[in-house]
């Protein structure tokens, strides 16, 4: 594989061979790390950009075990594959991941007694989707995360109190950083088939997964489609596909 430079897919599908198949709940923190090792061995500066400012982050990603047959104790048993799709509203940052990936022959990530070791297999782009309709339905390929604006620590699902407030924050934030719009985000928030789903991430949280619709501006929701909803979703949450 050669590098590249990404002129227009801001899709990338990253194949990976993992050791051991057994991993921990909290395997959220091991693509963390491997995510900030791609962009620290291609660009030092947008990588401390990124992680030594507190600044909102361009991307989402989301992790897919094909061979996942299900829990043991407090680990699961995925398998040795793992595809991780990222997801950016950045050019500059998506040629960064996938030379990045080219680049990084072997990454280890450990934490206490649970490890992880990456061996990259290939990468492929994909296509992007252009929004010009007010209205689409979604599906989480990553669970989202709404919190109380007056609680960040507090986590939120569709009809509690708060939910819409957070998420029109999430929006109004998101689209001040990437698209340079100060004005509040005009949106309807439909739930169609979602759930609560526990994430185990540094400790549990409530998170949101299922199939939603979303009236919005195209922009706003090509933004979300880009970058993710919700927050912390340069943590793996948040990742969006169109239901067709």
């Amino acid at each position: 594989m050669e590098k590249i430079i990404v002129e227009v897919d801001v899709r990338i599908t990253l194949d990976y061979e993992i050791t051991p198949d057994i991993i921990p709940k909290n395997y959220g923190r091991g693509f963390i790390s491997l995510i900030k090792k791609l962009i620290e061995n291609t660009d030092q500066f947008l990588f401390n950009e990124f992680y030594n400012q507190h600044k909102l982050k361009p991307f989402t990603f989301g992790t897919y075990f094909p061979h996942l047959q299900g829990n043991a104790n407090d680990k699961l048993k995925v398998g040795n594959v793992v595809k991780v799709n990222f997801s950016t509203s950045s050019i500059q940052l998506a040629t960064n991941i996938y030379n990045g990936f080219l680049k990084t022959p072997k990454h280890f990530w450990q934490n206490n007694e649970s490890s992880i070791e990456f061996k990259p297999v290939k990468a492929f782009l994909n296509p992007n989707t252009i929004f010009r309709k007010n209205e689409h339905l979604f599906k989480t390929l990553s669970p989202f995360l709404i919190n109380n604006e007056g609680n960040s620590n507090k986590f939120l699902l569709p009809g509690e109190d708060g939910f819409i407030e957070g998420l029109q924050f999430s929006l109004n934030e998101c689209a001040k950083e990437f698209l340079g719009v100060d004005e509040k985000v005009e949106f309807e928030f439909e739930p169609v088939n979602m759930k609560m789903h526990v994430i185990y991430h540094y400790k549990k949280m409530p998170t949101n997964k299922g199939i939603f619709r979303m009236k919005a501006e195209p922009e706003i929701l090509q933004m979300i489609y880009d970058v993710g909803i919700g927050v912390h979703r340069s943590q793996g949450f948040g990742l969006l596909e169109v239901v067709k």
